[in-house]
């Protein structure tokens, strides 16, 4: 049995057509099951027994409609399908196509009951407009899609259907826009009424034909950086706003435009939906401000944030904008308030590179000659006494409904709930922070409670608190209000998690912070705590400031927790260290340090401003693998250089090994004086307490190997081979006859050569695996051999575990040998994409190419240009860098697939 609402009301094979108890089955079936009462004051508030009515009416519907309505004690519900219901599952399912097509007409079209309440006509009205504008949306973004294909006349069609949808409110401004970008691409003939209808709302459509296509055509670019942050809530309100900045930011003139506005009161939110707006070449980049002391470390967030390593420090800011000076590219920079004394660094780059812009949120103007000022205020507070039809149109009071419906789901904002809801915003100074965290309480409080609550307060929120921060003054209430609602175990709780950074699992509460899933699942039921979809949890950042201030009140809480923090993830670097050495899990281990990144920034700084520079050296030094295996060797070295620069009365071993390791990440970004320095003061240290360093002594020959002394490289390796062999270390004896291997192929023995590869080969299988390296090398043996067909299954086999393993920093290696095997066989469009994906990737991983192998990518480069013409040079080296690195590999990988049995 099917119910209609959209174009009518009607019950399919039905001859039951009264409108009330037709109109009581779609409130239940959209809604979900009611209690009986509620259902009774809402249609019949002015009967004299509405419950009587009620009754009356589900007789009816049992008797002319059997089987249509359920009943489970007191809860009513509806045991129908309805199309509206159908429609939105279909939106949600994201079958755009098959959701519009459900849409006959507008919800409830020409329903009209003489004796209906305000209540149930505002429901009505409302719902018709939420799915009609859900329809709208689906409308708008087929359009989109059809006009990236070029496909302007039906994108234009949509558009016009989508403009003039039955049951429909007027266009948001934003729509508009995409509504005039649609028409003018499409020369729809109705485009000079959207415009005239557009001006009324004071929004002007002025796009040429060309500016509608190119807008369009590069809506969803394939290649352009996106890093914003996901957050768990949808965004609501902020309409005028984001179409505002958005029109701003296309104008040539506006290069640096800043969101100025109080603590909560969503600065970094709205920025995080413009910027998924906004059209960039190149796309958009976030960077996070919070946790820099200066502006100076920018370039390294920024290039951080774009997944480049560059340079050294002192070449890093030319480094930077070499890189950026071409690209059209937008900014976000979020909290930049505590960083104005180094704002100046912003126009030197906006003057170097003319297509960047940058948008960033403050709680202070920058006071800059480019900059550009939006204030940003708290969400428009209805009039206290507004009317619900009324001031459900205000943003702030969608925020606070839309909430409180995540908080428990039967929520409905009601008449009597309305001057409490309105008091609520207004106590808030409509902070959408304030909003979200006061309407968490609506499944445990009613309205009215919450607000009194608040008003309890009222003085402290209006008072000139002289000892509070200014940027408290508008959230620092509702934190409060939030903070006495909590009881014991959750306070502790909640003020040990904001040691945390960069969010945390679990495990980690529990250890850390003495944290139970009961206690955390209270805390996120509150809003206090975001569940993200990885199951990891963060606070809010304004709040977790507030939760830190209660730790700091607690001297020993905070050293405690400190120290718990630092013993968790000192555990966690040891354990990781473990994972690599014995080759488990290397995946899972390289994602975890990933998520786990900032937290342990955190814990190596707190040991390092604490004193405990051996702690920081040893915790380092677990995630050697981490840091050159993944392409992130500078940062390994950065800290290993402060904490030896610290160091003044350490272990030997440690210095040692701490010295080794840095030696190690400078020769992975190609320093190699500095490396073979560095190395050569970890051997004396080993030499002088009279133990035997053969890890030193291999990277040594790396060293010797890359600036061509073979000879030396040879001597090094037959020393740790030596070593290890007397220490009976497999993996050790396995990778030191690899690298023998490979100075032999260098000298061109290559017969001796295969003879030391098949040993190391044994001993690697032995020791368990770790093969890829060895594969790699076996591939450029035989690729000197001439057996290409061998050379590109070994490159593949290495590529494929490399990849599996997430070790990103061997990979461009691996990508440039099957380039040169493409090119040797004459293949030079497939070598040319190769190279460019290495080159890529190289850029990204701050890991030059090995010295001899300069020359053969270079002559491989001149053979694509001869045989290629300038254009298909360009085309196919523009396609490998491209490529993300996933993209790289399965392209490597369809091309060996389509080149088997080629020689």
């Amino acid at each position: 049995m099917n119910l209609q609402t959209l174009g009518g009301l009607r019950l399919q094979n039905s001859d039951f057509t009264r409108p009330k108890p037709l109109l009581l089955l779609g409130y239940l079936a959209l809604e979900g099951a009611r209690d009986r009462r509620h259902v009774a004051e809402l249609f019949f508030s002015q009967a004299a027994d509405p419950m009587n009515s009620l009754r009356t009416t589900l007789k009816r519907l049992r008797q002319d409609a059997p089987g249509a309505l359920g009943a489970k004690g007191d809860t009513l519900e509806a045991v129908v399908e309805c199309d509206a219901q159908v429609l939105l599952a279909q939106l949600e399912a994201g079958n755009l196509e098959t959701a519009v097509n459900c849409y006959e007409g507008a919800f409830l079209a020409g329903l009209k009951l003489p004796d209906w309440s305000v209540e149930l006509e505002e429901w009505v009205y409302a719902t018709r407009e939420f799915i009609a504008s859900r329809v709208r949306g689906a409308l708008l973004t087929l359009a989109e899609r059809g006009a990236t294909q070029a496909n302007f006349s039906l994108a234009a069609m949509l558009a016009e259907r989508a403009c003039w949808l039955a049951g429909a409110p007027d266009p948001e401004p934003e729509e508009f826009v995409r509504l005039g970008v649609l028409f003018t691409a499409g020369q729809s003939s109705m485009v000079g009424r959207l415009r005239s209808q557009a001006q009324d709302f004071e929004i002007e459509l002025n796009f040429t034909l060309d500016q509608a296509r190119a807008k369009l055509l590069g809506a969803t670019p394939q290649t352009s950086r996106q890093n914003l942050p996901t957050r768990g809530t949808s965004f609501i309100g902020r309409t005028i706003e984001r179409f505002q900045v958005g029109q701003a930011l296309t104008r040539e003139d506006v290069r640096l435009l800043t969101l100025v506005g109080p603590g909560g009161v969503g600065k970094t939110r709205l920025a995080l939906e413009i910027a998924r707006e906004s059209l960039f070449r190149d796309g958009t980049v976030f960077v996070s401000l919070e946790a820099m002391t200066s502006l100076s470390f920018l370039p390294n967030a920024l290039a951080n944030a774009l997944g480049l390593t560059l340079g050294d420090d002192r070449e890093l800011d030319q480094a930077l904008i070499k890189l950026l000076a071409q690209q059209s590219l937008l900014v976000v920079l979020d909290s930049v308030e505590h960083l104005l004394e180094g704002a100046a660094y912003l126009p030197k780059l906006l003057q170097e590179c003319p297509n960047l812009k940058f948008l960033v949120t403050s709680r202070e103007r920058l006071g800059l000659e480019e900059e550009w000022v939006f204030p940003l205020g708290g969400l428009a507070v209805p009039k206290s006494d507004a009317t619900l039809q009324a001031a459900i149109v205000f943003e702030s009071v969608q925020l606070f409904v839309g909430r409180a419906k995540r908080a428990r789901l039967s929520f409905n904002l009601t008449p009597s709930d309305l001057s409490a809801a309105l008091q609520i915003c207004e106590l808030v100074g409509g902070s959408p922070l304030g909003i979200e965290l006061a309407a968490a309480w609506v499944k445990l409080m009613s309205v009215s409670e919450i607000a009194e609550e608040i008003n309890n307060n009222l003085d402290f929120l209006t008072a000139a608190n002289r000892d509070a921060p200014p940027r408290h003054h508008s959230v620092r209430a509702v934190f409060e209000q939030t903070w006495a609602r909590l009881n014991t175990t959750e306070r502790q709780a909640l003020s040990k998690l904001s040691v945390f950074r960069g969010g945390f699992s679990r495990e980690a509460a529990n250890e850390i912070a003495g944290t139970s899933l009961v206690t955390l699942s209270s805390l996120a039921d509150k809003s206090l705590l975001h569940v993200a979809e990885n199951g990891r949890y963060d606070l809010h950042v304004l709040l977790r400031q507030y939760a830190h201030e209660a730790l700091i009140e607690n001297l020993g809480d905070l050293k405690v927790t400190q120290i718990a923090h630092g013993n968790f993830f000192f555990s966690l670097s040891q354990r990781s260290y473990d994972g690599f050495y014995k080759m488990q899990d290397e995946k899972l281990w390289v994602d975890r340090l990933n998520v786990e990144l900032e937290n342990i920034r955190t814990a190596l700084n707190w040991w390092l401003e604490r004193g405990e520079v051996e702690t920081a050296l040893r915790c380092t030094n677990f995630l050697r693998n981490y840091w050159s295996r993944t392409g992130q060797a500078r940062e390994g070295q950065s800290w290993l250089s402060r904490g030896l620069h610290l160091a003044t009365d350490i272990d030997a071993p440690v210095r040692e090994r701490a010295l080794a390791l840095s030696g190690q990440l400078a020769y992975d970004m190609g320093d190699y004086v500095e490396a073979q320095q560095l190395l050569e003061e970890a051997l004396t240290l080993s030499q002088t307490r009279g133990v035997s360093a053969p890890l030193t002594l291999l990277h040594l020959g790396f060293t010797a190997q890359a600036i061509g002394d073979f000879q030396t490289a040879r001597e090094r390796f037959e020393q740790a081979l030596t070593l290890f062999r007397e220490a009976n270390i497999l993996h050790g004896i396995a990778s030191s006859l690899n690298n023998l291997g490979s100075i032999l192929v260098a000298t061109n023995d290559l017969p001796g050569a295969l003879l030391v590869y098949e040993e190391a080969l044994r001993y690697k299988l032995e020791a368990g695996g770790d093969v890829d390296g060895l594969l790699a090398n076996l591939s450029e043996l035989y690729y000197h051999l001439g057996d290409y067909k061998t050379a590109r299954t070994y490159s593949i086999r290495a590529l494929k575990g490399l990849s599996e393993r997430a070790f990103k920093a061997d990979i461009p290696s691996v990508l440039e040998n099957l380039g040169f095997l493409a090119s040797d066989q004459g293949q030079s469009h497939q070598a040319c994409v190769l190279l460019g994906a290495a080159t890529l990737q190289r850029e990204a991983t701050n890991i030059p190419k090995h010295p001899i192998y300069c020359d053969k990518f270079e002559h491989c480069i001149t053979i694509a240009r001869q045989n290629l013409s300038e254009k298909q040079f360009a085309i196919a080296w523009d396609e490998g860098r491209a490529m993300t690195l996933e993209q790289a590999v399965a392209y490597a990988i369809h091309s060996e697939e389509s080149s088997k049995g080629q020689t």
